[in-house]
């Protein structure tokens, strides 16, 4: 078998196996669209169910007079601090003590997260 016969025998392989890997793709995504349609319709016929049993149910009276107002309570973070500085105590920092001298609260996750990713390589 010659050059371009072989050149032309792993192009046919090549191109058979494109349209095997597409078009498996294709019923995937088309599994993926019919399954997706077919749990809407299920959502909305139990949404509807639902509105109905609501709609079936009597109304609770309504209290004449509003009921007091909760105070906000102040939690008692000691036990967060415990944690805090237990997890911080697990890093051996050597022979320096750690000391904890104040506590904020942070929305560091979505930092954290970005810096993980960005920072990867």
């Amino acid at each position: 078998m010659s050059i371009l016969g072989k050149i032309g025998y792993g192009g046919i392989t090549t191109v058979i196996g494109l349209i095997i890997v597409f078009t498996g793709l294709i019923i995937i995504i088309a599994c993926l669209y019919a399954m997706a349609a077919i749990f809407k319709k299920i959502n909305s016929n139990k949404a509807r169910k639902a509105e109905a049993l609501k709609a079936a149910e009597p109304q609770p009276a309504q209290p004449e007079a509003p009921a007091q107002a909760e105070e906000p309570k102040q939690e008692d973070e000691s036990e967060l601090i415990a944690v805090i500085a237990a997890a911080i105590a697990a890093f051996d920092f050597g022979s320096r003590p750690v000391r904890i001298k104040s506590i904020r609260r942070v929305n560091g996750w979505k930092n954290a997260a970005r810096t993980e990713q960005v920072y990867k390589f």
